[in-house]
């Protein structure tokens, strides 16, 4: 994952032929909720969605399905473009467990569009209607050896 600590949000994680399904649980030392408010840490939607849920959506297009047979994706050339239709429905705490998932919408050299959605337990916390992502292919002969072309 080109995304490393303070802004990985995976504790587990799984990808299936249409999308990234994983969990995180708040730990409540996460650097930003020392000022996500003072005296009363609550996890940003916006770190919830562009952190997290974005993040999912890299690692489908690492470890999923090929978008182009024979191409790799970069993960150096990945990169959040935007998003549609976002709600926050619930408040996120220190304790709480995000259970996330997004799924390909569509995808198109260089655009990757999924669904994305947070739950803690049976709770929406953030749904996105859409999450954009712009990616480029590794160049055949930066790849690691072993590695399918």
């Amino acid at each position: 994952m080109p995304v490393q600590p303070p802004f990985l949000f995976l504790n587990e994680a799984s990808v299936s032929s249409n999308g990234a399904n994983g969990k995180y649980k708040i730990t409540g030392q996460e650097f930003f909720l020392q000022g996500h408010f003072k005296d009363n840490p609550i996890m940003p939607a916006s770190i919830m969605l562009g952190g997290a849920s974005a993040s999912w959506a890299v690692l489908y297009l690492l470890e999923g399905e090929p978008v182009e047979p024979g191409k790799v994706i970069s993960p150096s050339t990945i990169f959040f473009t935007g998003c549609e239709g976002v709600r926050a429905h619930r408040v996120c705490r220190p304790g709480d467990t995000l259970t996330l998932s997004v799924k390909q919408k569509r995808m198109k050299m260089p655009l990757a569009t999924f669904e994305g959605a947070i739950r803690v337990g049976q709770e929406k916390a953030v749904i996105a209607e859409e999450i954009t992502l712009t990616f480029g292919y590794a160049d055949a002969a930066l790849l690691p050896v072993g590695r399918d072309q």
